[in-house]
Parts: C-alpha cells; structure tokens; sequence
C-alpha cells in the first residue's frame, strides 16, 4: 500500500510518500480502507522527535492517530465488510495511509448514509472539546467561558458544545479575520488578543470577575489574565503549552487569588483513553449522535494524502480552520 512513512525525525521534509506493506490484522484488529486522516498537532510533535521517550514509536513509522474509513477485513469481529467506521486511535496508529489497523472495540460504527469527512473531524478534536466541558470543568448552564485559539480545531469544537449545552462563548484570537470567524462559529463576544486591552474589553463586555470557566491551550503567562478575569469559584482548563511554561511564579499568582478559590486542571486526552476507556466511549456515542441530528457542524478542510508536508506546513503556520484532512483518493 501507499503511505506516508517517517524514517527520521525532524520538519516537514521528512514525511515521505512511499510504498510500504500491507499490515496483516491480529487477533481483535480490523483492516480498515482509510478515507480520511486528521492531521493534529501531536503529529507534528512526533514528527520532530519531541515526544518523551516512552511515548515515541520506533522508526520508521506511519503517523496518525484518528481516521474514518471503510471496514475492508472484519477479522472474525463482529464488524462487517464495507461498514463505514471512525475512531480515535493510541499514538503509532499509523492512518497516514490506504490501509490501517484498529482494535475492533475502539471502532464508532457509522451510518451508511454518513459523511466520511465530517466525520473524521470528530474524535480528537471534539472529545477533547466534549471531555474538558462535561467531564473536567463539569459545565454548568448559563454561565460564561473563555476560549482561546476559537477557531482552531478544538477552539471550533468548543465553541459548538458550549452552545449546545448554553454556556456564553467569549472567544479570544490573535489574528482579525478569526475573530469574526469566531463570531460565526457561534461566540458570543470575541477578542484580538494583541490588542493592549483586550482584557479591559472582556470585563466591559462581560463584567468583572464574570468567567468561570477558561479553556487554555496556550498557558506560558497567560494564566496570570485568566486569574484575573476568573469568577469566584471559577475553572481553568490547560490543554496545551504552545507558549511554553512561562516565567512567572503560579503559587505566588494563585495566591494573590486566593479569595476567589480558583481550579486549575490539567486534561490531556490520553491519560483518559489509557485509563477510563468507557468515558471515551460515551463520549463518542453521543457526538455522533449530535453530528446526526446536525447539531454540530464540523469545519475543516482537505488535502490529498501525497501533501502531507504541504498540511503539516500549514498546520505549523497556523493557517488552518477548524480541521486539516489527508483524503485517499
């Protein structure tokens, strides 16, 4: 089958579209035709080699952890050939191909009349959205949460949830065009956030000490704003650290907000895979259920499996909307 492979590590360059074996489904797997592969952020990472050690897969490897497609060998499983499945797979899945392998248990079986693409845009994205908001913060209806990088992959997907279960979405952007992306999308208010005062207009817009919940992918120091605009009782959410740790002191931060008795959790999708599979697994029914009956509405866009460098380019860049796609045509 063609693939893209990695047999080093480093930037884009690296992604190779080459002829590799057909893998061959153990006991419980299932070879699935793969339509559609999501390129994420932690393919990026894996690509350079920045993953800790134990989470590394040996080279070479196929990247790609998430995927829709079409059951080609059920295995004895109690799928059947041409189902249209999707699934949220462990690091080394290896989607970044025609050809992949999944545990039969961690397939979300589709309609026949279902989306492929949309689809796909589901299982990371929106269970992290869907897993920060019900199960982390535990959302409560008609309070107010803030969001940053709002139309980014999950940023959309958050914004989508929320609405459904009526938080208000105060969105936060670093470029104009998003911000009115975000307005779109379904945010109630929406920030630049390299305009000075932005947090001066959030508390206009909103009041003070009003957010009470803040979902962070970028951390670094901007934990000390999401403090300062946090309710009293409020939850900040950290799912990332694109601009690093930061250099101020959290304790001491913390402590100086000490009244307001603020939560600080940390979510990362994998301790939950790993560990409570069944949360995953409600989870995935249910916004299923959601893109069904139309109430989510996925965005992305799509490249061809062969410009897998071209998508992680871009990705980096931060040029992407909602969701970036690999497509075996």
């Amino acid at each position: 089958m063609k693939a893209i492979q990695i047999t080093k590590n480093g930037g884009a360059e690296v992604l190779e579209y080459k002829e590799v074996q057909l893998p061959i489904p153990q006991k419980g797997q299932v070879l699935i035709k793969v339509h559609a592969a999501p390129v994420n952020f932690i393919d990026t990472v894996l690509r350079e080699g920045n993953m800790p050690p134990s989470m590394m897969p040996e080279l070479p490897f196929i990247p790609g952890v998430e995927g829709t497609g079409i059951v080609e060998d059920p295995n004895g499983t109690h799928l059947n050939k041409g189902d249209k499945v999707a699934f949220l797979g462990v690091i080394g899945s290896s989607v970044y191909a025609e050809y992949a392998l999944v545990d039969a248990h961690k397939l979300v079986v589709l309609d026949k009349e279902a989306n492929l693409q949309e689809a796909a845009v589901l299982p990371v994205n929106y269970f992290t959205a869907y897993h920060m908001l019900k199960n982390v913060a535990k959302v409560e209806e008609g309070k107010t949460a803030l969001i940053y990088a709002a139309s980014g992959g999950v940023g959309t997907a958050l914004i989508q949830i929320a609405k459904i279960l009526n938080i208000k979405v105060v969105a936060l952007e670093r470029r104009d065009e998003k911000v009115e992306n975000a307005l779109n999308l379904g945010a109630d208010y929406a920030f630049y956030t390299s305009s000075e005062n932005w947090i001066t207009q959030v508390k206009e817009a909103v009041g003070e000490n009003s957010i009470n919940y803040v979902f962070n992918p970028v951390a670094g120091d901007s934990i000390k704003n999401d403090l300062e605009l946090l309710a009293p009782l409020g939850h900040i959410v950290i799912f990332g650290f694109l601009a690093g740790l930061g250099k101020f002191n959290l304790m001491e931060e913390a402590v100086k907000n000490f009244s307001k008795a603020p939560t600080l959790s940390f979510s990362e999708i994998y301790a939950t895979y790993y560990n409570n599979y069944p949360l995953v697994e409600s989870a995935m029914k249910e916004l299923y259920q959601w893109l069904s009956e139309g109430k989510i509405k996925p965005i992305y866009e799509t490249l061809p499996l062969t410009e897998a460098k071209a998508a992680h380019e871009r990705l980096e860049k931060g040029l992407v909307r909602g969701k970036l796609l690999l497509i075996n045509e």
